[in-house]
């Protein structure tokens, strides 16, 4: 979640500018004053906690058979994720470790679907791992620095969250 405020901006001295941004102060006078927006970020915590809360929402709701199809989904789709990041750096081996992990994500998302259910638990810790292992680019694929806080944290929440709803 992130609030958004207005504040006057000099134009003078700008080195990281958006492109909407460059684009205002091309059509402003010079000297002039505009309005730009300025983000506070309420961090990951506030993002992984509303997403929690719809997870557990929704797994709260469904059958126990749609439960798992979901969290099966849900780890075939962020397994892959990673395709994407190593397709952007350009290098085949970085492509091909990044390919390796969604195919592993995906197999074991598959045996949580057709086997063990709480394969999916282990996958999803196990991908907060894989992304700790991308952390200040360590290993693999750069990602962006939000992303890795954010990803490790509903990873964990979700793993723990459906280890407590398949144990019997």
């Amino acid at each position: 979640m992130t609030f958004h405020l207005l504040e006057p901006l000099e134009m003078e001295g700008i080195e990281h500018e958006t492109g909407w941004a460059r684009k205002a102060r091309s059509m402003s006078n010079a000297g002039s004053q505009t309005k730009r927006l300025v983000t506070t970020k309420l961090g990951p915590s506030a993002v992984v906690a509303g997403l929690f809360i719809i997870f557990a929402l929704i797994h709260l709701w469904v059958t126990e058979e749609a439960l798992v199809t979901i969290a099966a989904l849900t780890l075939a789709l962020i397994g892959g994720a990673y395709i994407g990041f190593g397709a952007s750096t350009r290098s085949m081996a970085t492509f091909c470790l990044e390919l390796g992990g969604a195919v592993f994500y995906a197999v074991v998302a598959l045996a949580g679907l057709l086997w063990i259910p709480l394969a999916l638990t282990l996958g999803l810790a196990a991908h907060a791992v894989w992304d700790l292992l991308h952390h200040n680019s360590a290993f693999g694929a750069p990602v962006p620095d939000w992303y890795v806080p954010l990803c490790v944290s509903c990873d964990l929440l979700a793993a723990e969250f459906l280890f407590g709803l398949y144990l019997p």
